[in-house]
């Protein structure tokens, strides 16, 4: 955050500019963006109003050009841009070219009509409106796996996809808006069977406790048990695996090893110690250690061959084992803290699972009979997965996020759908199968069909497979039904999915399979809407292993710090406050703050974040205070609540207008914001084409630093000339219009008062 953001009216000077300089100083289009770019040529507003408003140095461009030529060469800079339609594209009244600076002149009055017009006769909505023209568009978004709390990435997920709907239907678009639930992958599997083997104990759900995080520390804890097992039994086999070919080296090389002792000993030592009980990781840390030191140190060269050889037995399978145990270890680890805090659901879990091998093959069976549509199974996984939902919905609901409707994987419409996609894919020709399992090679398909080899790359799109060898369907498979079902349903002309940059490769073989399928429209119409994680400060988020901060303690931590610089606040002023109006707003200004931050960076950009400098953050906070102070300068002008009672005030200062006139601006600040509002309706539909809805957050938020400046300067109550408060009032009156529209859009609560 933090940057200036261009207004239009700058955007077209420099457009304009470009051409015309390409054309008068015979510079390259190429060199000129350079320039531009390295700042090295920039338009901005001039020291002094009565240069004009705004000016460039041209110095650059004309350091090869006679001085004498000067005046000439800016004479037909000028009167190219005349012809290019610089002044009624960019709102210029006036140019002036003087000793190598051009000099223009805005006309303001005209914007200033079109404030009136768009904010006081509600042209603005007229525009946004036609945008759209009432089309349907699906946005699927959130859509996070049932299985543990929203954490804070798939809640960045949430704040983008809800903002992006907001944002569309205010561009007069009909939203359906969507979250897709995989209640048959892999990791619904996974709970559902921690929560079956619970249930054999009579352990559920404990009263008091928010429902998916209860869930999501028995997936971890099962997750957890399954992984300790499966890593201790690859470190035995590589520590037995490493035993038998240094016992059948010392075998083959006993007479060799005689003229070597030491290293005789390290041998006979570590093959002896096997079948002991011992910490084998020191052991074998110790034996790495030793046969290291005498290949590398040892004098005698005979014993430094010998000790190479053995190295060259054991280094790979060290280093494997060595892999294996740290990542062992950090199972063990976070096993351990999910024990010292659910004791009992970890001891039952550990007693009911067996082996790895085992539970896997309990998970599969329970995926397979799920999706063959077995009553015990899928009711199961639905109940276990509404329950999680249900968990999800009251953290979303604190955000302001809601949803059309849910969408079952396992719904019948999408399994039958599944499998019939199949068979049609293995009907054209592009399908093989491979170990009983059927696999889509669009390797092939790109050989033949352009949008899939375009979709792709420069890469080969590659291979995939659609249906495992025992029938069930993959999640790739299932989408490509549930997209097909998605258009179809709605009659939607675009469908959005908001789904994080890591899936990049998996939405374009989806597009590919619609492509073959001979959806042609929908494979043209499905956007993937990518955005990057979130990289918390000395914490990586694992589902997995129960490590993750979630939407619960933001909203927590927020709401904490805000309350703490409140108290602060009014201890330092030393004044008495009713401490319940604190905390009657204070958790709308953590949603305000909350949603803010997770829109802070651009989708594309990874947003970095630091739990411990959550109070540092500002941008919904100022964007609220802003909103209520120009309540604050409304109520005190007409003694009406602008909320309630806007069409009236309207209509006031209209009559006021209509009377005395509007003045044009007189100062920096005044110009900033009729430049600044003036762009509001362009701003939204960039937003929505870029898919960048963070650039709604950045010009809410320089509007309200516009608007602290023009307070600053500008009186606009006791301001005594009319026709000045007549545009003052315009200004006050337009912010807060397009604030409120953009808090609207951003999920931040309007306050009356703060």
């Amino acid at each position: 955050m933090g940057i200036r953001l261009e207004s239009l009216i700058e955007k077209c000077l420099y457009q304009h500019l470009e051409e015309a300089i390409a054309r008068t100083l015979e510079v390259s289009r190429g060199e000129i963006g350079k320039l531009i770019e390295e700042g090295r040529l920039k338009i901005s507003r001039t020291p002094d109003p009565k240069m004009g408003d705004y000016g460039v140095a041209l110095h650059i461009l004309l350091r090869n050009i006679p001085r004498d030529e000067w005046a000439r060469k800016g004479e037909q800079l000028i009167e190219e841009l005349n012809k290019l339609g610089f002044k009624q594209d960019c709102r210029v009244l006036e140019a002036r070219f003087l000793n190598g600076y051009l000099n223009v002149v805005i006309d303001y009055s005209s914007i200033i009509s079109n404030l009136v017009e768009g904010f006081l006769e509600d042209g603005f909505k007229t525009v946004l409106s036609s945008y759209g023209a009432g089309k349907t568009i699906v946005v699927e978004h959130t859509s996070a796996n049932p299985v543990h709390p929203l954490h804070i990435g798939s809640g960045r997920n949430s704040i983008i996809g809800d903002t992006f709907s907001r944002l569309s239907r205010k561009l007069g678009f009909n939203v359906v808006t969507r979250f897709y639930v995989n209640d048959l992958g892999r990791q619904a599997a996974v709970l559902a069977y921690g929560v079956s083997k619970l249930r054999k104990n009579n352990i559920n759900p404990p009263q008091g406790v928010k429902i998916d995080h209860w869930y999501g520390m028995v997936y971890a804890s099962v997750n957890i048990i399954m992984m300790i097992r499966k890593l201790s039994n690859e470190l035995k086999n590589i520590e037995e695996e490493l035993f038998n070919k240094l016992k059948l080296y010392v075998e083959s090389n006993k007479e060799k090893l005689l003229t070597a002792p030491l290293l005789n000993a390290y041998l006979e030592s570590f093959i002896s110690i096997k079948p002991l009980v011992h910490n084998s990781f020191k052991k074998l840390a110790e034996f790495s250690r030793e046969v290291r030191r005498l290949k590398n140190s040892e004098k005698d060269p005979f014993t430094k061959q010998l000790a190479g050889e053995v190295w060259e037995i054991a280094a790979p399978l060290l280093e494997k084992f060595k892999e294996t145990y740290q990542e062992y270890a950090s199972y063990v680890k976070a096993g351990a803290l999910l024990q010292s805090l659910n004791p009992e659901v970890y001891t039952a879990l550990s007693r009911e699972m067996g082996s790895y091998e085992e539970v896997e093959e309990e998970i599969k069976a329970l995926m397979w009979r799920a999706e063959h549509r077995d009553p015990e199974a899928l009711g199961l996984l639905k109940q276990v997965s509404k329950d999680v939902l249900n968990g999800f919905m009251e953290t979303l609901s604190s955000y302001n996020v809601v949803f059309d409707g849910f969408d079952f994987e396992s719904e019948d419409e999408i399994v039958t759908l599944s499998q019939e996609i199949v068979e049609k894919i293995l009907k054209t020709g592009y399908a093989n199968i491979v170990d009983g399992a059927v696999e889509l090679d669009l390797n092939k398909v790109a050989q033949n069909v352009e949008f899939v080899r375009n979709l792709f790359a420069p890469d080969n799109p590659g291979r995939f497979i659609i249906r495992r060898s025992d029938g069930t369907t993959l999640y790739v498979t299932r989408d490509i039904a549930y997209s097909i079902i998605k258009f179809s349903k709605y009659n939607a002309e675009k469908v959005y999915n908001v789904i994080a940059i890591e899936q990049d490769r998996a939405q374009k073989q989806l597009r590919a399979s619609l492509k073959i399928l001979g959806f042609d429209k929908e494979a043209e119409n499905l956007i993937h809407f990518a955005y990057e994680m979130v990289q918390l400060k000395n914490m990586r988020m694992s589902g997995r292993r129960g490590v993750y901060y979630t939407m619960d303690e933001l909203l927590v931590d927020i709401t904490r710090t805000l309350v703490e610089k409140q108290l602060g606040q009014i201890q330092r002023k030393g004044v008495q406050e009713d401490l319940s109006s604190i905390f009657s707003y204070t958790r709308e200004l953590a949603v305000a703050n909350a949603r803010a931050l997770l829109l802070s960076v651009e989708p594309g950009k990874v947003l970095f974040f630091d739990p411990e400098r959550i109070g540092e953050f500002e941008h919904g906070i100022t964007i609220a205070y802003s909103f209520a102070r120009l309540q604050s300068i409304l109520r005190k002008q007409w003694g009406l609540e602008p909320l309630e009672s806007l069409g009236e005030i309207k209509r006031r200062l209209s009559e006021e207008i209509s009377k005395h006139g509007v003045s044009g601006p007189t100062t920096v600040e005044e110009k900033k914001l009729i430049e600044l509002l003036n762009a509001f309706t362009q701003t939204l539909i960039t937003s929505y084409t870029e898919l960048k809805p963070n650039r709604l957050l950045e010009y809410a938020h320089n509007l309200a630093l516009d608007l602290n400046r023009f307070y600053e300067k500008c009186s606009v109550i006791g301001e005594k000339d009319l026709r000045v408060k007549n545009l003052r009032l315009l200004l006050v009156v337009a912010s807060l219009i397009v604030l409120s529209e953009l808090m609207e859009i951003l999920g931040i609560p309007r306050l009356k008062r703060l």
